[in-house]
């Protein structure tokens, strides 16, 4: 009874989690947040972000001083010199010595200083290339959400303009039956209604491909129930003016992180002359030393006829030394001299990339404003020409219904009626888009 009640309450609890996560409906907001969570390209700079900052921890580390120790253990055999009587031995004996050493770098030309300046700059600058890659990220998912909803309405539009052509072949039908209607009326409807089905066929084919265009950004393993809320688009109040290309620019310039990561890899670059430059002072460098050794054939000087313990030798033996180093370059092949050179180069190559992002900046708002300029006129113009072919719709259908006009005008009116408003259709979403699109230049998230 036990087992059937556990078996029963395994499968409920199953039954109710699908159900939870294939009621699961996405907001654009999930869209881009799970987007970003589960890129891989996003993972990757981050990887790359990690190890720049590790390269800046060894960087900090580099002021510590170092520490090392050292030793060995040998055995001679046959002829060889004896190190502590300075006479040569003939048998088999034992020796060995260690020695302990430390040392800071004092002054190195400042070089130590600004490579933690210039792997600071570079971690700074690998984390705005990850905000780079999720602005992308949230770009390419908003667009791919909004094909959606547009594809969903002309979806909607192909139904609705089916039904409307299936009501008219039932009244058609009855006109014919009582003889109010020829059969070549009847035959144009139902053909009109054959290419409406087709074409919501293709609206419905057109939807699901746009789904899986998103499913696709989001890496999503299962796609089968994935659903996304449908927000009511309020009435769209355009703008009597589009702010100016120099405006979103100043606005933009200050935040957008392609900006900031090349602004930030100038200054690694500046940096990385000035270690260069480093390379020519001379180094002062502190350091201590302790060492000792035992020989197995030594002799205490004190007391030669007893045993000469090794712990003993190592204390009599031992000798330390504290000194200060300074290292004078000369001449090194040249490698300072060309170390310097390439990093003027590359510092010449970071101004230039900073001004090629602010002009690749400076023109895609550029043609983002082109577009949104476009799209408020297209749009302008196809919300007149809806009204307009729904007035000369009425009108037709009107005619229609008493026999003024033939079901080809009929047929040609509502074609164009359908496809006005589908036009219309796309001609409010490309607005949103690149209304949207110049918000984001300025600062703002991409809401609908």
């Amino acid at each position: 009874m036990k087992s059937i009640r556990l078996i029963i309450l395994t499968a409920l609890t199953i039954t109710l989690s699908s159900a939870s996560n294939a009621q699961k409906v996405w907001t654009l907001e999930d869209c881009i947040n799970y987007a970003i969570e589960n890129n891989i390209t996003v993972k990757r700079q981050e990887l790359t972000a990690e190890s720049a900052n590790k390269t800046h921890f060894q960087s900090l580390m580099e002021l510590l001083p170092n520490a090392n120790a050292n030793g060995n253990h040998y055995l001679n055999t046959g002829k060889t010199l004896n190190t502590e009587t300075y006479t040569y031995e003939d048998q088999s004996f034992q020796g060995g010595s260690f020695n302990i050493s430390t040392e800071i770098t004092v002054f190195n030309g400042l070089q130590n200083f600004n490579t933690i300046r210039k792997t600071k700059l570079d971690l700074l600058a690998q984390l705005e290339t990850v905000e780079k890659v999720k602005n992308d990220i949230t770009l390419n998912v908003s667009t791919a959400y909004l094909q959606i909803l547009l594809n969903k309405e002309l979806r909607d539009n192909a139904k609705q303009q089916l039904d409307i052509t299936l009501d008219q072949i039932e009244k058609t039908k009855k006109l014919f039956e009582i003889g109010n209607a020829a059969k070549g009326d009847l035959l144009l409807i139902e053909s009109q209604a054959a290419s409406e089905k087709a074409a919501l066929t293709n609206a419905n084919n057109n939807l699901k491909i746009s789904y899986l265009d998103l499913t696709q950004l989001l890496n999503l393993e299962e796609t089968e129930n994935f659903e996304i809320v449908f927000p009511e688009i309020p009435d769209i109040t355009l703008s009597d003016e589009i702010s100016s290309v120099n405006t979103v620019f100043s606005e933009a310039v200050n935040f957008l992180p392609e900006i900031k990561s090349a602004e930030l890899l100038l200054k690694s670059s500046e940096k990385n002359l000035a270690i260069s430059y480093g390379g020519i002072s001379p180094s002062v460098f502190l350091g201590y030393q302790y060492q000792s050794r035992y020989n197995e054939l030594a002799t205490n000087i004190a007391d030669p006829t007893s045993n000469y313990p090794y712990m003993e030798q190592i204390g009599d033996n031992a000798s330390q030394a504290i000194y200060v180093a300074l290292r004078v370059p000369i001449f090194n092949r040249w490698q300072t001299g060309n170390a310097i050179s390439q990093a003027k180069i590359n510092l010449s190559d970071s101004k230039l990339y900073v001004d090629l992002q602010k002009q690749n900046l400076y023109k895609s708002i550029q043609q983002a404003r082109t577009q949104a300029i476009a799209a408020m006129d297209g749009y302008k113009a196809n919300l007149e020409a809806v009204k307009s072919m729904e007035e000369a719709f009425r009108y037709t259908e009107q005619k229609y219904q008493v026999g003024l006009v033939d079901i080809l005008e009929y047929k040609t009116a509502k074609i164009q009626l359908n496809q006005t408003k589908s036009d219309l259709s796309q001609a409010k979403y490309e607005y949103i888009f690149r209304t949207k699109i110049l918000d984001f230049y300025r600062g703002e998230q991409i809401t609908l």
